[in-house]
């Protein structure tokens, strides 16, 4: 049997064997057929005679862009993303690699265009912004290749632009890759320059665009303490003490850390721009507790890290710091911390939180001790972690899953669920498969009593009993909860 011939694969190589002439010829009729690929195409052959042919071409169409103020209609929104795409592409791919500095500055002007191209299109899908926010990632290379006389003047290009707020955040996310991609030396002086701009009224809510921006440069700087001085230089209200702490921190500044960690944030108006949802919004901020906890362990005051380890605790039963508390506790004293850890669950205020712990520490066997001690506040409205607790329950430990199916139950009858009384049926033979097990309603009111106590309850709920009339003699299989018991 002959062997089939391999199939070639769009890429370099199969585009290779395909031969000058067959790729010319299909350039030609797609440059026919796509105006925005004809225009990427001009781009490239003006790039053979040098960067000025390529610049005059790009900046006709950028200057077209901009001078245009005419709505775009739905039905025209993917032709002109095409069209934006091409020309981020010539200037990235074709003047980029003719001249990486000329190429950065229709860059600047391109991206500084986006927000009178946000007033045009309505870019619902977010394809537009998309595009801005590649290029914006783009300018961190072409800053790297430029030459030192071309990234000195590529700062005070966009310094105008970080005065004010940036809604969209295009602005600011340039200047940032823009600052990774520059010298030390130019980074400096760039910062100086921003410095007299950084002018925030101690009334301030929202953060100018030249904040991160300078940040950036003293990260890309590696100067801690450049970045304490400007965030000193913040209003209260615009602070990050905990970002601030966490940097001191990992830079073993224990002392000064602790100071920024206790200080006061006040609360600001926060919203998340149309460039951090392209790129991901912001990260979360440090847990300032944890943090703490953690810059007094480095300093040395175990009992105080402690104390405050055990407080978080306290607080919401969280079982990592939990973990953390027990992993610092002296030789033996981790018995006596956990022992002291389980009496305070025991009695802890809310019983859903504290059925919660059991389940992530995980100690099955405590959990369904103090399912069936709190036998009668379960509520099914928690059903979602209440369910697969139920089916952990149930191999060995017949009677708290009886407990916690019992509260499904009475939810979905109490509260006429009628698409889920199936469910409900399921649930009642479910008990009745472990009441027939030894244990299966220790410490609870036997299964016949409930089941007609449920009637007299809720005799009116015809659908739901009609449904148990019908069900199966066995309800489906559940899987249970893993972990270590």
């Amino acid at each position: 049997m002959a062997k089939a011939a391999k199939k070639a694969k769009l890429d370099k190589n199969g585009l290779t064997a395909l031969g000058l002439d067959k790729l010319i010829e299909l350039a030609l009729d797609e440059a026919a057929l796509n105006p925005s690929f004809k225009k990427r195409l001009n781009a490239a052959l003006a790039g053979i005679g040098g960067g000025a042919g390529i610049a005059k071409l790009v900046d006709t169409r950028l200057t077209t862009l901009e001078k245009a103020t005419s709505r775009i209609r739905w039905q025209k929104e993917r032709a002109f993303g095409n069209d934006l795409e091409s020309i981020s592409a010539s200037i990235i791919k074709e003047f980029g690699a003719v001249d990486p500095g000329m190429a950065l500055e229709r860059l600047i002007r391109f991206v500084l265009g986006y927000d009178g191209i946000a007033e045009r299109a309505n870019d619902s899908s977010g394809r537009i912004a998309g595009i801005y926010a590649q290029a914006c990632e783009a300018a961190s290379d072409l800053a790297q290749r430029a030459s030192a006389e071309q990234q000195a003047h590529i700062a005070s290009l966009i310094t105008p632009a970080l005065s004010g707020m940036d809604y969209h955040g295009f602005r600011t996310l340039l200047a940032v890759r823009i600052a990774a991609g520059l010298s030390p030396e130019v980074l400096k002086a760039w910062d100086a320059a921003l410095a007299p701009v950084m002018k925030i009224p101690a009334s301030a809510t929202l953060l100018p665009a030249v904040v991160p921006v300078r940040r950036a440069i003293v990260d890309a700087l590696g100067d801690l303490d450049a970045y304490v001085a400007i965030e000193e230089a913040l209003p209260d209200a615009l602070r990050d003490p905990v970002v601030v702490a966490d940097r001191l921190h990992e830079a073993g500044r224990f002392a000064d850390a602790l100071a920024w960690i206790r200080r006061p944030r006040k609360s600001r108006v926060g919203f998340v721009r149309r460039s951090e949802l392209i790129n991901g919004a912001p990260k979360p901020l440090p847990d300032r507790d944890r943090l703490e906890a953690a810059i007094l362990e480095g300093m040395k005051d175990r009992p105080a890290a402690q104390a405050l380890r055990w407080k978080i605790f306290g607080q919401a039963l969280d079982v990592e710091i939990l973990r953390e508390y027990i992993a610092k506790a002296g030789d033996f004293e981790e018995f006596e911390a956990l022992d002291r850890a389980f009496a305070f669950v025991e009695d802890y205020r809310e019983p859903h939180a504290a059925l919660r712990f059991y389940l992530a520490w995980p100690r099955l066997d405590l959990a369904a001790r103090y399912v069936i001690r709190r036998w009668g506040v379960w509520e099914g409205e928690f059903y979602e972690f209440l369910l697969p607790a139920a089916e952990a329950f149930e191999a060995d430990y017949p009677a708290a899953a009886t407990a916690l199916y019992r509260a499904l139950l009475e939810r979905i009858v109490g509260r006429g669920l009628l698409e889920f009384y199936g469910t409900g049926a399921d649930y009642l033979v479910r008990l009745a498969a472990l009441a027939a097990r030894p244990g299966g309603n220790d410490g609870l009111m036997p299964h016949e009593d409930y089941v007609a106590d449920l009637k007299r309850r809720h005799a009116r709920r015809y659908g739901f009993w009609d449904k148990v009339a019908t069900a199966p003699s066995k309800a489906p299989g559940h899987k249970g909860l893993s972990g270590n018991r």
